[in-house]
């Protein structure tokens, strides 16, 4: 037998449902709509598709929790709108067909916290009491008695049920009350024509305002993120929005150039003078990425570093392109790498310069670039405005460092622009000790970081010493490797194997190319160089001949 209270309390459902206006030119109160809410059935979806309710929705965005099996949306407020007391500030609603019970969920997200919600809508609703559910909610079940004229035979008569829940959403202030019934429930829906199954309206019919104007389509984005070799033509078209920029092209550590069969990876990175908008980013630099093995390209990789950290890049994606990304990994879901406008092979990675950012990464399947050129950052942007120019002969200057060679000064005299504005600073140096009888150490600091091959350089250091009554000369270059990062830098660029105490060894994987370094190059944390004889009245070279400290290099 029903009691009194839960009669009187089903009929202040009938009363809400039903407390529509009779005018429909106007604009229908956000309140009244929320007391249709609460009665948890079919009618709050015509009112909502009349877009009369003033709720100003402005974004269309995925569900959170989207797995297989279970689909929604978030649909956000231009502002919090006042239903009742309660501010709210976006719609969700989800279906879950994938699982035991069949069901369907909606409501919205209020800016108070859950015990707030809870004591309004038992004010709305007399005799409503909400109870403790699982230790983190608070439930109100109505309908207590089974569905018999729509009922679903799919669902068991003691898996039927209508409710309304409330927990926390993404803050302890903001809490989620939504209705949540099985799919028995809910007959009242439309039906999908193509799965025969009960659903929930599209948001955009929910929400037409949401519809319009719509976001604003975005060349160079809807191109990046679809992560095709295409990309390039589009950038190429739109070079001439972009402001000036530097190039630096630089090749990783790990390339073993005298190793055959070795994969080598050469990169460029593309640095704007100000940030620049693509679609919802600000971009701050652009980097591609070739790897190549046996003389052949295998795999290719681009990206855009922007203003943001990885959950914020993929959110504003995944707004933008109504798709769904893993929370914590920001993997594209299953569902929507199947088709669609963004790819399966987009990553996001933090990026600390010097603030938290993001690069946002391409690097699509060797499938989808086979017989593709990546061109040059120059090709694509046209010359570089800003910074010194790249070095004309990087490997010629490397290649005389390891080997301690007198034509390294020839060489690094001819690359004196590549290295731009430098300041002459005397500093002690890394190998500096109290027995030596030593000048101080002529430091070069540069003003950029320089990528010469595989080491990034930040300053040259020169230093006359007495070893055993030896004059010698200590040259080198500055870098932010460690002397065990350095030390395999030198192996894989020559081909040979260092042992301590026993020094250099032909790497005997390697070709024909190979060399060992000289015993005169040494290593220290943030210097890599030579100790070489000095003969006994010669002038080392003047490091101001070397290179140049013109204003506005």
């Amino acid at each position: 037998m029903v009691s009194m209270s839960l009669k009187r309390f089903c009929a202040v459902l009938c009363l809400l449902a039903l407390a529509t206006p009779a005018a429909t030119a106007e604009r229908i109160d956000a309140g009244r709509v929320f007391g249709a809410f609460l009665a948890c059935n079919a009618d709050i979806f015509s009112l909502l598709t009349s877009d009369e309710a003033d709720f100003r929705a402005i974004t269309i965005a995925p569900y959170d929790y989207a797995s297989d099996g279970v689909t929604g949306h978030y649909i956000a407020f231009a502002a919090p709108v006042d239903a009742s007391g309660l501010p709210l500030s976006r719609y969700v609603q989800f279906e879950a067909v994938g699982i035991a019970v069949p069901h369907f969920a909606w409501g919205f997200e209020v800016e108070r916290n859950v015990p707030e919600v809870a004591k309004v809508i038992e004010e709305l609703l007399p005799g409503a009491r909400f109870v403790a559910k699982d230790g983190h909610m608070l439930e109100l079940k109505l309908d207590t008695e089974p569905e018999a004229q729509h009922g679903d035979a799919s669902v068991a008569p003691e898996d039927s049920y209508r409710k309304i829940v409330i927990r926390q959403a993404n803050n302890p202030t903001q809490a989620l009350v939504m209705c949540d019934a099985s799919k028995d429930r809910m007959s009242d829906l439309a039906t999908n024509g193509e799965t025969g199954r009960k659903r929930l309206p599209s948001p955009e019919d929910l929400f037409p305002s949401a519809k319009v104007p719509g976001v604003k389509a975005d060349k160079i984005l809807d191109a990046f993120v679809a992560c095709r070799p295409s990309f390039f033509n589009v950038l190429w078209d739109e070079r001439k929005t972009f402001p000036r920029f530097r190039v630096e092209a630089f090749e990783s550590p790990e390339n073993m150039p005298h190793v055959p069969g070795a994969e080598s990876t050469y990169s460029e990175a593309v640095t704007f003078e100000r940030p620049i908008k693509v679609g919802d980013f600000s971009v701050v630099r652009f980097f591609q990425r070739k790897s190549i093995q046996e003389g052949k390209p295998t795999r290719f990789a681009w990206a855009f570093q922007v203003i943001a950290t990885p959950g914020e890049a993929a959110r504003a994606i995944a707004e933008r392109y109504r798709v769904r990304f893993e929370t914590g990994s920001w993997w594209l879901s299953s569902k929507d790498a199947a088709a669609g406008p963004v790819s399966k092979d987009l990553e996001f990675d933090s990026y600390f310069d010097p603030d938290q950012q993001t690069a946002v990464t391409c690097e699509p399947d060797e499938s989808e670039t086979r017989g593709f050129r990546l061109p040059w950052a120059e090709e694509t942007f046209g010359l570089a405005q800003l910074g010194p120019p790249p070095l004309i002969g990087g490997n010629r200057l490397m290649n005389a460092l390891l080997q301690c060679r007198r034509d390294f000064f020839a060489a690094l005299g001819e690359e004196t622009d590549a290295f731009g504005k430098v300041t002459f600073k005397a500093a002690m140096g890394p190998y500096r000790k109290p027995e030596d009888a030593a000048r101080a150490t002529l430091r070069v600091a540069f003003e950029k970081p320089v990528y010469v091959s595989s080491l990034l350089l930040t300053g040259y250091i020169q230093q006359r010493v007495n070893v055993a009554g030896e004059p010698k000369l200590i040259w080198g270059f500055q870098t932010p490797g460690n002397e065990y990062e350095l030390i395999r830098v030198a192996e894989n660029r020559t081909g040979s194997n260092y042992v301590e105490k026993d020094g250099w060894a032909l790497n005997l994987e390697a070709d024909a190319t190979v060399y060992t370094p000289s015993e005169a190059l040494g290593f220290a944390d943030g210097f890599i160089g030579c100790t070489t004889p000095l003969g006994s009245g010669k002038k080392p070279p003047e490091p101001a001949d070397l290179f140049r400290n013109e204003q506005g290099k």
